[in-house]
């Protein structure tokens, strides 16, 4: 950790020099979790029946939780504080819940710190523990530099979210991966965010498919990542049903497993997503790694 990087931490926490280690900072922020003490949850990110879902909202979180999923995470959360422009946060908690399922993270737009409160209320009346960002848009992404101005915002983000009792995060996707002015934008990302405000989603199908082996940068950034984003792929890096691919989700597991919160599976594909986030569930419910 650089020096610049410890005045930061020491500034922003009230920290002696040397007080704690970089996985002993990260587990003090997820103390109210107990992620220690237990095993990461399972639940579904349900981007992966959204089709269904706007056909039949209440209908499909049923088809849901009869599968066996506890845990949702959300998508859609705008700045007003509803879900797909016509979902209060409150209904969703409560249709959730009345399904013997908990909403537990959602989704939300890229968001200045300025303009942050929005989302923070609508996760709050969710009921969620963790708000994140699943997307940077192209013209956010064009440098270094404007990585690392991301990265600003995110800690200034994931501040004003910590001070109201969630954790913040984001999720990556393949382009982070792929080398820019000689460094890895998504290593940039992580090296210039604070672990005190800010956590990250690791998508182990995306991760792949920027050509990056998920074990081995997992191991270079202990501590990071709270949450997996669990799919599959094939031998040529097309999607693939949940434990019917090649990405070793054993050792990927095993490597986080002190770090993780949840891990929700995710199928993106549109042809029978019922049926593919069935078979995903019945394979890690059954997996002796998880």
């Amino acid at each position: 950790m650089n020096i610049h990087r410890r005045k930061f931490l020491k500034q922003s926490l009230g920290l002696g020099a040397g007080a704690l280690t970089l996985p002993a900072l990260f587990q003090v922020g997820c103390s109210t979790t107990g992620v220690n003490a237990r095993r990461a949850q399972m639940g579904l990110q349900v981007y992966s029946v959204r089709n269904q879902l706007k056909a039949d909202f209440a209908g499909t979180l049923k088809q849901v939780a009869d599968i066996g999923y506890k845990n949702i995470e959300a998508y859609g959360l705008g700045k007003d504080g509803s879900y797909l422009r016509k979902i209060k946060a409150s209904e969703y908690k409560k249709i959730c819940n009345d399904l013997g399922m908990n909403l537990v993270a959602t989704h939300c737009g890229y968001v200045e710190a300025s303009d942050a409160q929005g989302y923070i209320d609508g996760a709050l009346a969710s009921g969620v523990e963790y708000l994140i960002v699943p997307y940077l848009g192209g013209e956010m992404r064009k440098s270094i530099d404007d990585y690392k101005r991301v990265a600003e915002n995110f800690n200034a983000v994931g501040q004003q979210a910590r001070a109201a009792g969630l954790k913040f995060g984001y999720h990556n996707h393949a382009f982070e991966f792929e080398s820019m002015e000689g460094q890895t934008p998504m290593q940039v990302l992580i090296d210039e965010t604070d672990p005190a405000y800010v956590r990250f989603e690791l998508d182990l199908f995306w991760i792949t498919k920027g050509g990056l082996d998920p074990v081995v940068f997992i191991d270079k950034n202990t501590g990071r990542f709270s949450c997996f984003h669990v799919k599959d792929a094939t031998t040529d890096l097309k999607a693939a049903t949940v434990g019917s691919g090649t990405i070793d989700f054993a050792t990927i597991f095993a490597r986080n497993r002190k770090y993780l919160s949840y891990y929700f599976v995710e199928d993106e594909r549109t042809d029978t997503p019922l049926q593919n986030v069935r078979a995903a569930h019945d394979y890690l419910k059954a997996a002796k790694f998880v």
